[in-house]
């Protein structure tokens, strides 16, 4: 699968992203830290009307994407939350003796 468009909010989309599915990856990273990025910028400037598969696979591979609903009807937002390599890593406890 190729790609349909080659900006997103006005700056280019880099070269490296080769599919729809990268796209939504990408976008997500990107603008993690701005504005979050509507269900109608997915389809319309994305050009990717299923992006909802791309947003269940990523969740399922443990991205932590949160969905905003809007007040008006059948608008919604997404914004990257967490990569699962940012995770806080679990440390095991460890006994420590006061023997010297």
């Amino acid at each position: 699968m190729s790609r349909t468009t080659h900006w997103f909010r006005g700056e280019e989309v880099p070269h490296y992203v080769k599919s729809k599915h990268d796209m939504v990856s990408w976008a997500l990273i990107r603008h993690r830290e701005g504005e979050p990025i509507s269900n109608g910028e997915f389809i319309y400037d994305l050009n990717f009307s299923r992006f909802g598969s791309s947003i269940h696979n990523l969740r399922r591979d443990g991205w932590d994407i949160v969905t905003l609903p809007s007040k008006k009807k059948g608008l919604c937002f997404y914004y990257l939350r967490s990569l699962p390599s940012e995770e806080e890593k679990q440390t095991q406890l460890r006994l420590v003796s006061n023997e010297s």
